[in-house]
């Protein structure tokens, strides 16, 4: 089975997609979009965003529905649990990171201005650089504000980060995950935006006021890839 991931490095989903394929010890090639696969990218796929991934000439595009088909074919270690109860909690607390969070990471990333020089740095200075990182200032600048956030003052936009991070604190609690002793996709989805977000000044100095995430951060990092068995 060849594997190829349309990926976006600084990109939370594509962090998300990465951390599960290395997670479950899944040989993968990563094919940087911001080059020639960029025309692959536009051709076969509507959706025309990263991570995509390849699996034998199929392409799957979001991040979510990456997630659930990598479980399908390579089922451990598993990450979509079988109870239920924790498999709703786990999707819920998925979509929160990919709905709430991310547009929160956008801001301190992209609109906030100790956040600025490292989009320029990520896109290079190449025409096809410049021009991807002027066409994505437009359009995130147009989605955060679409979204709310980015009509917040920043003291506002601040506060709802504390927030959230404290509600995000209190369902960790005690627990080494999120949701019990192992990790689920919502613990790889929420750590790809506290990753993201732990880059930029503004919400890196936020962050740092919560040293449970900061551990749990660490706990993330330091697992080890799944060996699988031979087909």
């Amino acid at each position: 089975m060849h594997i190829r991931l349309l990926d976006w490095a600084p990109s939370p989903f594509c962090m998300k997609v990465r951390a599960i394929l290395n997670y479950k010890g899944i040989a993968f090639e990563r094919v940087p979009v911001l080059g020639p696969s960029l025309m692959e990218l536009l051709r076969r796929s509507n959706i025309r965003k990263v991570p995509a991934l390849d699996i034998d000439g199929r392409l799957i595009v979001d991040s979510t529905d990456i997630a659930y088909e990598i479980e399908r074919l390579f089922p451990e270690p598993a990450i979509v649990p079988p109870d239920t109860h924790l498999r709703g909690l786990s999707h819920a607390i998925e979509d929160w990171s990919d709905e709430a969070l991310y547009f929160l990471g956008l801001y301190f990333q992209w609109l906030e201005p100790r956040g600025r020089p490292m989009i320029h740095k990520a896109f290079g200075v190449t025409p096809l650089g410049i021009g991807a990182r002027l066409f994505y200032q437009r359009r995130i600048a147009a989605q955060v504000r679409g979204q709310g956030t980015g009509r917040k003052s920043a003291a506002q936009v601040a506060a709802d980060l504390r927030r959230e991070l404290i509600a995000l604190c209190a369902i960790l609690g005690d627990k080494p995950f999120l949701l019990g002793e192992s990790p689920l996709l919502c613990d790889f989805a929420i750590n790809a935006q506290l990753v993201y977000m732990s880059r930029p000044p503004g919400s890196a100095e936020i962050l740092r006021e919560f040293v449970a995430l900061t551990a749990y951060m660490e706990r993330m990092k330091q697992l080890r890839p799944h060996v699988q068995a031979a087909a």
